[in-house]
């Protein structure tokens, strides 16, 4: 796995998805490997299926899981139906998805995701297609940007901070925008800031939308009895995820139908705080 990253609670996710000794597992989700490691030792007869959006993650990916039976593609996991289309794939037996940030995305400055480290005000998970989180931002009107920051990061101060964005007319580096959050706030800004950046990174690459199409068609690419886990890290996902897997007719929730971190977890490896495991099984 990438320096200084920790693959959030995987004896839980191994566990759960080792009952059985599928032909396919699947990786929706593969970041720096992490995670996708774990599964290849798990299941040394199955194929692995490692997606990543990210271009350079999957780059990297392919050069670490060379000659391996891990098969990794540069796509979204809302293209998984087309993906075992076109590479002629078996249904699935296993399926993660990690839908956290890698600290490969976080580490970098010039990817611009986090408020704690200067650079571009981008945010892309793929900077070869799409439009940079300081262009979309000079783009929105005030009431937009605070329909954004409501919505996606349900922080309540979002129309003092929207008014603060859209008054600094630089706009174009992640100090920036913190800067912009910090006069908008009264006492500690850190939990303000994540809330703010969450939410704008979350419109910048369509995250609540590639997450309804994953759900919506997962049924496509599973077989009956495949087990799906799910590490969300914030209420919005996780209540669409917790929604379909109780509603679907496709699909039923596990037994318990999620799980969180320990508390020796949470203080090794500060990814897991806010995290929650959701068990899925296709019907």
């Amino acid at each position: 796995m990438e320096r200084g990253h920790l693959p959030i609670m995987p004896e839980e996710i191994l566990e759960y998805l080792c009952a059985s000794s599928p032909e396919l597992v699947v990786d929706g989700t593969s970041g720096g490997g992490g995670h996708t490691a774990l599964l290849s030792k798990a299941f040394p007869h199955s194929r692995i299926l490692a997606v990543e959006r990210d271009p350079s993650a999957s780059e990297a990916l392919s050069e670490k899981f060379s000659g391996t039976s891990v098969t990794v593609i540069n796509s979204s996991y809302a293209e998984l139906p087309e993906i075992f289309k076109t590479q002629n794939l078996p249904l699935a037996g296993g399926a993660l998805f990690d839908l956290g940030l890698s600290s490969i995305q976080l580490d970098t400055p010039e990817r611009g995701f986090s408020h704690r480290t200067s650079g571009p005000l981008d945010m892309r998970f793929d900077q070869s297609r799409g439009v940079p989180a300081s262009d979309m931002l000079r783009s929105r009107t005030e009431k937009q940007i605070a329909d954004i920051i409501f919505r996606y990061g349900e922080e309540g101060r979002s129309r003092s901070i929207a008014r603060a964005i859209k008054q600094n007319r630089k706009l174009a580096t992640t100090d920036d925008l913190a800067d912009a959050v910090r006069t908008a706030v009264r006492g500690n800004p850190v939990k303000p800031l994540a809330r703010v950046f969450q939410a704008i990174r979350i419109m910048v690459n369509d995250e609540l939308q590639h997450l309804e199409r994953l759900l919506s068609e997962m049924h496509y690419w599973t077989k009956p009895g495949c087990r799906i886990a799910v590490l969300t890290f914030h209420s919005l996902e996780d209540r669409l995820i917790k929604l379909h897997f109780r509603d679907s007719e496709y699909f039923r929730q596990f037994d318990p139908p999620w799980m969180l971190p320990t508390s020796a977890e949470k203080r090794t490896n500060s990814r897991a705080r806010s995290a929650r495991l959701r068990l899925g099984v296709r019907l």
